[in-house]
């Protein structure tokens, strides 16, 4: 599965728990497995960062005490490092000089969820979705485009039949096993024999999905609420 690591960095505890939480949020509606770790100045985060700790976004407040946000912002491009940023402050004026940075967004404090949840997405989408799923057969390692799956079947003797646009692929692994691999945002297990790519799914109900090729699939009992929930939260991003 594919984590979203994020570095929050906020001198004031409050507003960085309340960073930490919107974020959580925002993500677990777009059903995005991620990680957060926060901090309470920019040494502290900068030390992590040479400590080799993997951050995809850093979300930094602008005016720190110490080391600001925006000198750590300029410090990271100095020395060729791309990570995604994006900026919070309170004071307007600080934006013109933070587009030396190319950051992701600048968010003013007070944050609006709506406007966080937006620049997070935006980034993950551009930045930090897979596309591919790796998956070994024999002694060979295998990678398959996401966007060309369209389901997953369980096979016997613990293997997989997967659906593909004009081809099917084989492979000896668990359906769960396989789950485990794929963006949570994209793909739903709709029954125990079944994973689908929500990108095909073209009309669903109770018992059934109907797929882009014409296939119908049939939807578990147990899984029904959880697909309708993915199938909406899917179609209204």
């Amino acid at each position: 599965m594919n984590i979203y690591r994020l570095a929050v960095c906020e001198d004031d505890r409050d507003i960085r728990e309340e960073i930490r939480r919107l974020c959580s949020e925002s993500l677990a509606e777009g059903q995005i497995a991620h990680e957060i770790s926060c901090f309470a100045n920019a040494e502290e985060l900068e030390a992590a960062l040479e400590n080799q700790q993997k951050f995809d976004v850093l979300i930094l407040d602008i005016r720190l005490e110490r080391m600001t946000g925006m000198e750590l912002a300029k410090k990271l491009r100095g020395e060729d490092n791309r990570i995604s940023i994006i900026f919070i402050t309170g004071y307007e004026e600080y934006l013109r000089e933070g587009y030396e940075v190319q950051p992701v967004h600048f968010l003013l404090k007070p944050i609006e969820k709506s406007r966080l949840k937006e620049a997070l997405l935006t980034d993950w989408k551009l930045n930090h979705k897979p596309e591919r799923v790796t998956l070994r057969r024999g002694n060979r390692t295998l990678g398959l485009m996401l966007k060309e799956i369209l389901y997953i079947e369980s096979g016997t003797n613990h293997s997989i039949r997967i659906v593909l646009e004009g081809r099917e692929e084989m492979f000896p692994v668990t359906l769960s096993e396989a789950e485990q691999k794929l963006p949570a945002e994209s793909f739903i297990r709709c029954h125990n024999s079944y994973l689908v790519n929500l990108e095909y799914v073209r009309e669903w109900n109770r018992s059934a999905l109907q797929m882009a090729d014409g296939v119908r699939l049939p939807v578990g009992r147990k899984y029904y609420k959880e697909c309708q929930a993915a199938f909406i939260s899917y179609i209204n991003r």
